[in-house]
């Protein structure tokens, strides 16, 4: 309940003045393009708490990339725009949230926490299947849509008043397919025996005509260490999105087979099998990924969105 109050008031704007607990050391001193030590990471998690630092993984450095979040939360929230966290800056940083945004609504284009906060919630109940980067664009306005539209309120996809009330009031859920529509592969035809082999042949031809993740089969069985995790799907094809994971990888060449991961549950670089994916290597991180979490890369965002949330199996090849 407490998480509710919190992740509402940061979407409506609700300003909370009290700084955090145990944070006496943070802001002793002045940070600024250059500086090198952990402050320097405890200000870039803060930044990114607040959906200002959009990096891939923080650092004991304070470079360009910093220096462009702090101008950013400089001005919102009002203060000197220099791009050095002095004691006006990281005040404002203690605070548990970031500056007021009155009654203005959020859609296409907004950017911040309250962005951020509003993808963390939709992803969790299953609208969202992106990273969370704190930029209301297509695929955040798609996800306010289908909730709009479970909820039975005006579909515009733009979160005000109502759509905040459906979010943390309505339970919704995110559909969920028809079980006849996700075993259709197990539904039995009786075909003459001279048409079974073109059978076969055409389904093979048509999955390997398009992008979509074979699933598993009964004659796939890798051997390695499993767990069982929760997996959402990403694509790289929405606005703003750099189309390039943490290691590098390109994700609109080739459409690679990879997956987002916590570095801590599974390190960047291994090789794995996902229940209903296939092979794929981790090779990209995001905000919400932390634990038991993954994210598929799909190249159609259709299909990444129809992948919706589901527990699957992974096994550790390597």
């Amino acid at each position: 309940m407490l998480k509710k109050v919190i992740a509402t008031g940061a979407i409506a704007g609700v300003m909370m003045g009290s700084p955090l607990v145990g944070e006496a050391a943070f802001g002793d001193h002045t940070l600024k393009n250059g500086s090198s030590d952990q402050d320097v990471k405890e200000l870039q998690n803060k930044l990114k708490e607040k959906g200002f630092f959009h990096y891939t993984r923080t650092t004991n450095y304070f470079g360009d990339i910093t220096e462009s979040a702090v101008k950013d939360f400089q001005k919102k929230n009002h203060l000197n725009v220099d791009g050095i966290a002095g004691k006006d800056t990281m005040k404002a940083l203690k605070k548990s949230h970031s500056a007021s945004l009155g009654s203005h609504l959020l859609k296409v284009g907004s950017k911040g926490y309250a962005v951020s906060t509003l993808q963390k919630e939709l992803k969790e109940k299953g609208y969202y299947h992106y990273h969370v980067d704190g930029i209301y664009g297509p695929i955040t306005e798609r996800a306010v849509r289908a909730l709009q539209r479970d909820a039975g309120i005006g579909v515009d996809g733009i979160t005000g008043t109502n759509t905040i009330n459906a979010l943390y009031n309505g339970h919704h859920q995110a559909v969920q397919q028809p079980k006849h529509t996700q075993q259709k592969h197990v539904v039995k035809h009786k075909v003459a025996p001279k048409q079974v082999h073109h059978a076969k042949k055409a389904r093979n031809v048509s999955s390997e005509s398009n992008n979509t993740p074979k699933p598993a089969t009964k004659n796939e069985s890798p051997s390695g260490k499993t767990m069982t995790v929760e997996a959402t799907a990403y694509s790289a094809n929405c606005s703003g999105c750099s189309g390039v994971t943490a290691d590098g990888t390109n994700l609109r060449s080739g459409n690679p087979k990879v997956i987002a991961v916590d570095p801590r549950v599974i390190p960047m670089g291994t090789k794995v099998y996902v229940e209903g994916y296939g092979y794929a290597r981790a090779a990209d991180t995001g905000g919400a990924i932390k634990g038991n979490r993954i994210d598929v890369f799909i190249p159609s965002e259709q299909q990444a969105s129809d992948w919706g949330r589901k527990n699957v199996k992974i096994t550790i090849l390597d």
